[in-house]
């Protein structure tokens, strides 16, 4: 079938849902899908299905027409998601696009009504998909796959329309104004700081403390700024671990009173701060998404041509991999995972000073824009 030719016949009564499960990160990700459906059109009538927990990253974006939350408990509760299924049965898409493709997306896809799905090609995916894509496995330019992948969800309903690949976060006024008034109070008006992912998402993705505290040490001596720490509550006895490990001064630069308390909080207080530096994950996903200057540290475990997209002084990222080659095969992350004591030992090969000057060029930059 020629999907351009229905389109353009229909154009303004086309309505799409774009499933997108799991993780803030790929949740952010899969915006860009309705971003750039709706540049393309902006009649288009667009919902999303996302976990409750990632919701705080798609709020007030003017992008999504509804959201459907997928309950985290389904995985679990087998009789809640039949319930789910039930209910989204009775509605009708011209096309579902499925950026998940995973078991949950999969019976979503049979179950709902729509003329198209689109989703990855997999071995058994025929049965899903009207539309099946091969997703790209090797970085063929300076995007990453994690975008790139997306946008080629699109093109069988889009073509080639230009793409555009800068997530957004939208906050309200009354947010921004807010965490400003905290900031101000604690920093002083006027006066800045730097928000430090200081913690990956598990151990496997958290850059060893101690170099950590160097790269803070050679911060503060760069930019004589404050940092502010974004961590989990959960996590807070090792970050004081991480806090003793900093000099005098620079311990006393780390301002407690402004550690974020929700995901909206960090994202309120990260648009005030001059960059978003650390371990990579969700949270210098969503500095991005803010447009904030990034400085990312990539664990062993990811590679980073899925998730990062170099823009010297603005997205940045160093990975063991740049630095010795041979040393990853990103293929065999599963099989890395289970073993700790590995990935620490591959987390101590990236030492500070292997890019040093490149952490400094970064934080000139930040402090003279």
């Amino acid at each position: 079938m020629n999907f351009q030719k229905v389109i353009s016949k229909n154009k303004s009564r086309i309505k799409i849902l774009v499933i997108q499960q799991k993780m803030i990160g790929d949740v952010l990700m899969s915006t860009l899908i309705c971003k750039n459906l709706k540049r393309w059109n902006s009649s288009i009538h667009i919902d999303f299905i996302a976990n409750r927990h990632t919701l705080d990253v798609i709020r007030n974006n003017p992008y999504i027409d509804e959201v459907v939350v997928f309950e985290d408990r389904f995985k679990k509760d087998k009789w809640g998601f039949f319930k789910f299924l039930r209910y989204n049965r009775k509605k009708k898409y011209d096309y579902i696009i499925d950026a998940y493709g995973k078991l949950e997306s999969l019976l979503i896809c049979l179950l709902v009504p729509a003329q198209h799905k689109i989703g990855f090609k997999k071995i058994y995916t025929s049965f899903f998909y009207s539309h099946a894509v091969k997703k790209k496995k090797v970085q063929e330019d300076s995007l990453q796959l994690s975008i790139k992948n997306r946008f080629q969800l699109l093109e069988p309903i889009m073509g080639d329309f230009p793409k555009n690949s800068q997530v957004e976060i939208h906050l309200t006024s009354e947010e921004i104004g807010l965490s400003r008034e905290q900031m101000h109070a604690v920093l002083g008006k006027g006066n800045q700081a730097i928000m430090v992912s200081a913690m990956g998402s598990s151990k496997n993705k958290t850059y060893p403390f101690e170099y950590m505290a160097q790269l803070m040490e050679i911060a503060f001596l760069t930019t004589n700024l404050p940092f502010i720490l974004n961590y989990r509550p959960d996590q807070e006895e090792q970050i004081d671990a991480l806090v003793d490990q900093l000099q005098p001064a620079t311990k006393k630069a780390v301002m407690k009173s402004l550690t974020p308390n929700s995901l909206r909080d960090y994202m309120a207080k990260a648009y005030h701060c001059i960059a978003v530096v650390g371990n990579e994950g969700g949270a210098i996903n969503i500095a991005k998404g803010l447009n904030k200057p990034t400085f990312a540290i990539f664990s062993p475990l990811i590679d980073p041509s899925g998730w990062h997209t170099e823009i010297p002084n603005k997205c940045m990222a160093v990975n063991l991999k740049a630095f010795f080659f041979d040393a990853i095969d990103y293929s065999d992350h599963r099989k890395l995972a289970k073993d700790p004591a590995k990935v620490l030992e591959l987390y101590k090969m990236l030492k500070p000073d292997l890019f040093e000057k490149k952490w400094t060029d970064f934080l000139k930059s930040a402090i003279s824009n």
